[in-house]
Order: C-alpha cells, then structure tokens, then sequence
C-alpha cells in the first residue's frame, strides 16, 4: 500500500494506516511511504521511500516519482496507491476526494483566481489524470458514492469499476469510559459555563470548512451558544469578524489539538458549514461521541445525516445556521436524541468492516490479475 505517509492524524494518512494495520491481519502487507509515524510493528513490513527534494507543492509529482523508481525492480502481487500520489501503474487506487470537482466547485465559487496561483493545485491534477489513465489501474474504491460520480464524471472512469467503501471511525476513541471528566476538564480551562451550549467546529482550513458562516451565525442565537474552534490556521481575520459582530467573548480558538477526542466530549453540537468534502471524518467522530451534526450537504455526509433525526443540514449563510440550530441550542432534550441517534446509525462505520470490503476488492482484483496481465504490470 502506497502513500506520501501514513500517521494518526491526518484524514488520508490516519484512514490508510488504520485499513493497512487490519489487513496486515489476513495478508502480508507492506507500506510504502517517505515516514510511518508510529512506525510499525512486525506485522507490517515498511519500504522507505527517499523523501523527494524540492518546494512542498511538487511532493505529489516529487513522491510519485520517487515511489515508482522504488518498487521498480520489486514484486507485489498487488499495488494499492492512497489517492493524491500515483504510480506508473497500480491494481487499486482509493479515491479519497476528486481535485478536479473540487477545482470546479472554487471556480463556481469565485475563487478562480487563488486556485489558479495557487501551483499545488496543478501538481494534484496532473497527478490525479495520471492515475486515472486507461490501464492504469484495474479499481477504484471511493470513500463515498459522490467521490464515486465525479471520478466518472472528470475522468471517465466506468462505475462498474468503482467500489465505495465509506470512512470509519474508531468508536473506542470517540466513546471513553471517562468522557464526564474530559468534558468537564475542557469546559473548565476554556471558560465554558454548565448552561453553555458549545458548537464545535473542527478543521484545519477555516475559509473551506466554514468558520466564517458560524461565526456569522453566533448573533442571531441566544448568547448561551458559544463556538468552541479546534485547529491550525490564521485566527486575526476571524478574532476581527467576531469582534465586529460583537460576539468576540462567544469564540474560542483552542489550536491544534493531539488528544481532539477530548473536545467531541465537551461540546453538544458538531457545526461545519464546509463548502466541498470526499467524506469528513470529523462528522464520523462527532456522530461516534454523541452529537448531533449541523452541515452542509456534501459527499459523505450527506449520505449519513437523516435531516432531523441525527443532524440538520445547513447552508453557508450565518441566518440559515442559525435558524437550522436555534431547536438545537435552545432544547436539550432534541440536542440528546438527535445525539444518540447519531451514535447508534455510526456504529455500523468501522475500521474493521472497511477492511473487510477492501480485501474483498483484492481478491476480485487478484481473480482478474491471473486471466489476465495487464501489459505494463509488475
């Protein structure tokens, strides 16, 4: 299995490690990346890729390359590559998000131009082209049926060859047998009264994942609802619009967080307004430690959210939000019952039905490997 990393923390990398540590159960697996943190034990065997030289917006064009000359000269029986890199060619590629929907969307949004200055963006697509060329991968597995319409729509990929296999959560984490005392501690160190009803919103972009439209939000509910924010990003741009909207006391910027599991227990509602997700699992998390979740209606989690059951759906505009949650903030009992909804329909997405259905697309890829090579496969 091939990724650029693979870690704990990042969506990609954490949801690629957690797949390989249960197939490495039934299979032998072996990662290839430029780092493993933590690195793995035996079960899992490790080829160091050479980390690629150059500015950060190459990597994804710098590690493919990388990653191809390095397993030139071995054999695998099959080649799983993690979405944003490619290899020359690979059996599986796990479409984790479609940069050119995304692309798309910032143009119909507006932001052509910072798309376009931005040169990270055309490495992606180059990179996203390659991988998906004719004969050079046999599936597809998408993290969520709109990831599955778009790599189609953008790159002609036939859906017979496509399987979604959603994201899943590590309910464990999200569910511990002290989370009264985590909420109580975070509460306290961030100033959060009992009365207070604290909207999470968790994310490392602020503009894409839509904290500005909560923010917008906050004056239109009742000054118990205080947002509680999560992540690393330029905070002086939104401190300022909280300001001047008057409810600079109603937000707190915690940072980046290493134990954020600790903050899905202190809040009551999960807000993000995002403007485009392949499948967050952020909203897998919230849903797993209870909440209800308020977003918009984007691949994943539109699948996943019953309007009105275990969530509402919201628009990027501060009025809507706020109307969508005033039952929420305003009523503990439906903050509790769309909560424990949530965390009973998330029960079904786990890390070890995931792996499940991947093997499951090896072994199909496997039958269809031995009837018949594909020309350039190693």
């Amino acid at each position: 299995m091939s990724s650029y990393r693979f870690n704990n923390e990042g969506g990609i990398e954490r949801a690629s490690y957690e797949v390989a540590r249960r197939l490495s159960s039934s299979i032998d697996m072996t990662l290839v990346a430029t780092g493993v943190d933590p690195v793995p034990g035996p079960e899992l065997a490790w080829e160091r890729v050479p980390e690629p030289r150059g500015p950060g917006f190459l990597v994804p064009l710098t590690y493919s390359s990388a990653a191809t000359r390095h397993l030139e000269h071995k054999h695998f029986d099959l080649l799983h590559n993690q979405g944003g890199c490619a290899l020359r060619t690979q059996d599986v590629i796990t479409a984790h998000s479609c940069h050119r929907a995304w692309w798309e969307m910032k143009f119909r949004n507006g932001e052509a131009v910072r798309a376009i200055a931005n040169p990270l963006h055309h490495a992606v697509l180059h990179v996203e082209k390659a991988n998906y060329r004719p004969g050079a991968f046999r599936r597809v597995i998408a993290v969520s049926h709109g990831v599955g319409r778009e790599v189609t729509e953008h790159y002609g990929v036939p859906p017979e060859l496509i399987a979604v296999i959603p994201n899943a959560v590590d309910t464990a984490r999200f569910q511990p047998q002290d989370a009264a005392e985590r909420r109580q501690a975070v509460r306290n160190r961030h100033g959060f009264a009992d009365d207070d009803v604290v909207l999470l919103w968790v994310g490392k972009e602020f503009r894409r994942k839509g904290l500005a439209p909560l923010i917008d939000a906050l004056p239109h509910l009742p000054p118990t609802a205080r947002a509680l924010v999560v992540g690393g990003d330029d905070e002086t741009s939104y401190r300022a619009r909280a300001a001047a909207l008057g409810v600079g006391d109603r937000i707190v910027f915690a940072g980046h967080s290493s134990t954020v599991e600790d903050y899905f227990q202190a809040a009551d509602v999960f807000v993000l307004p995002t403007l485009y997700e392949a499948f967050a699992l952020v909203t897998l998390e919230a849903a797993s430690a209870g909440l209800p979740l308020a977003t918009t209606r984007v691949n994943g989690t539109e699948e996943f959210v019953v309007d009105g059951e275990n969530g509402v759906f919201i628009e990027r505009d501060g009025r809507q939000i706020a109307r969508a949650l005033e039952p929420l903030v305003t009523d503990a009992a439906v903050r509790r019952s769309m909560g424990a909804r949530a965390q009973r329909d998330v029960s079904a997405y786990t890390w070890d039905a995931v792996a499940k259905s991947t093997l499951d697309v090896y072994r199909q890829v496997l039958d269809e490997k031995r009837a018949s090579p594909l020309p350039d496969q190693r």
